[in-house]
């Protein structure tokens, strides 16, 4: 495949050794994830489903105030779990600061459905960020990629990775629009139970499907073996020595 056509008219063309880096130098492998490594596999799903179950399972039988004990009991023993076995801790913490802002909303709101207001809103909120970014050309998966591979540093110069990162941030958006979509219908209509089954099939699942859909994205769009690191300059290519100023060259004019 030919070079990589960056931006501006004036930018010259690119073209990466092949595989993207200096022969005899290691080459960083692509990023692949399933979706099982995408939603932290089953320790993942019971970490942040959990808590939802109780609280849905025991405001049926013993009201608002009882499921709100119960979730956030749940999401306690679930991260002093963690902490006892050494497993990573990242999900159940994440999971134990979520479950104590829905069980805030709910105690304020005094509804069962005002546990899950915060994640309509955190949804909305996405949506427009993700959108502004789009406007602003300046994709947010374009910065993700950059943070997880160096190669992608210079992603904003090349019509390849600007074409990923607007795919990828596409994807995201939609899963947002999806969740705030779904969960708000059921908000508004005071269905508490497909509220907290949309929270649950709307959650880590379509998460993992959404990291899985990006990488492939990534990958098919611009992979990462086009592009070699800032540091990386192609043999016989290092740098140049910079233009002579004007008073220099007017200084050896005199001499001659």
């Amino acid at each position: 495949m030919s070079g990589l056509t960056p931006h501006g008219d004036d930018a010259p063309e690119v073209r990466p050794t092949p595989g993207g880096r200096k022969p005899g130098t290691d080459e960083p492998p692509e990023i692949k994830v399933s979706l099982s490594d995408a939603i932290g596999g089953p320790r993942g799903v019971v970490d942040t489903t959990l808590p939802t179950i109780a609280f849905v399972a025991v405001n049926s039988a013993a009201g608002l105030t009882a499921a709100i004990v119960a979730a956030l009991v749940v999401g306690v023993a679930i991260f002093i779990l963690r902490l006892v076995r050494s497993e990573p801790k990242q999900q159940a913490f994440s999971g134990l600061f979520a479950v104590g802002i829905a069980a805030f909303f709910a105690s304020r709101t005094k509804s069962s459905k005002g546990f899950f207001l915060p994640s309509i809103l955190k949804n909305a909120v996405a949506i427009a960020i993700g959108v502004g970014s789009m406007l602003a050309r300046r994709p947010l998966a374009g910065y993700v990629m950059a943070a997880f591979d160096q190669r992608y540093a210079d992603w904003r110069d090349h019509r390849d990775t600007m074409r990923a990162a607007n795919w990828a941030t596409g994807v995201w958006i939609v899963v947002y629009i999806l969740r705030f979509g779904v969960q708000g219908i059921f908000y508004l209509a005071g269905q508490d139970g497909w509220l907290a089954a949309a929270n649950l099939v709307l959650g880590l699942p379509l998460f993992g499907i959404a990291v899985v859909a990006t990488l492939a994205i990534v990958r098919k769009l611009a992979p990462a073996a086009r592009f070699a690191p800032p540091d990386d300059a192609p043999d016989g290519q290092g740098p140049t020595d910079p233009a002579p100023s004007r008073a220099t060259i007017l200084e050896k004019a005199s001499d001659d």
